[in-house]
């Protein structure tokens, strides 16, 4: 059976997820914490759940790269000579920006 011959309206499309800016996350906390009479705008609501998982997928993400950082920093302390604490540090940054310009 198909549901639009029924006339029955599909579900709409979820917003695309994306990268949380400072604003929405302020919003999010005010909302999850004990304050209630402060709740932030009607889009964020519209989108809690989705936006809290963003958000703590950002924090597991950031949780590894520190923790990655932290050990190349270990390794880079004992390193004892200078192209060992280069490749220690470039294994963990990454490549360095483009220059502007």
């Amino acid at each position: 059976m198909n549901p639009h011959r029924l006339g029955v309206p599909s579900a709409p499309e979820p917003a695309p997820v994306g990268p949380l800016n400072d604003t929405r996350i302020d919003q999010l906390m005010r909302w999850h914490g004990t304050d209630e009479t402060n709740l932030p705008p009607a889009d964020t609501l519209r989108h809690l759940s989705r936006d809290t998982v963003v958000a703590l997928h950002e924090l597991r993400e950031a949780r590894a790269t520190i923790a990655a950082l932290r050990a190349a920093m270990g390794c880079a302390f004992w390193a004892t000579e200078f192209r060992e604490v280069h490749a220690i540090l470039l294994e963990a940054l990454g490549p360095p920006p483009a220059r502007e310009g």
